[in-house]
């Protein structure tokens, strides 16, 4: 197990995470600490607790946020699936009709051929 240190708010935080995770767990780190500097310039230093949720709760947001979008998202694509997938069907439907349009054209002029054999014509 792998041990780091971040810096949130000037305060130092030793976490553990599996080996290899230290890097993404640095970067998350920052991304924390930015967002809690954002916070106190904006509201100053109001204690750590809060800056803390207030960054909890503007994260949460953006992430329903984007759950929202990506859910938008996946439907509009269903329904693009859809669509395509009825109209393939149909144009298959269209091609195999015209097909066996196409066999029967050919096997009554096979019929009529036969007929000429056999009557001599």
């Amino acid at each position: 197990m792998a041990k780091i240190n971040i810096t949130v708010n000037g305060r130092r935080y030793a976490l553990g995470c599996d080996d290899g995770e230290e890097e993404r767990l640095m970067i998350l780190g920052q991304k924390l600490d930015n967002r809690i500097k954002d916070l106190a310039n904006q509201f100053g230093q109001i204690g750590d607790l809060r800056l803390l949720v207030m960054s909890g709760l503007t994260m949460l947001d953006e992430l329903e946020d984007t759950d929202s979008l990506v859910e938008q998202k996946a439907e509009r694509l269903a329904a693009d699936v859809r669509r395509a997938s009825e109209d393939a069907v149909s144009a298959a439907r269209r091609q195999q009709a015209q097909a066996a349009s196409t066999l029967l054209e050919a096997a009554q002029r096979i019929e009529k051929l036969a007929d000429k054999l056999n009557t001599g014509d």
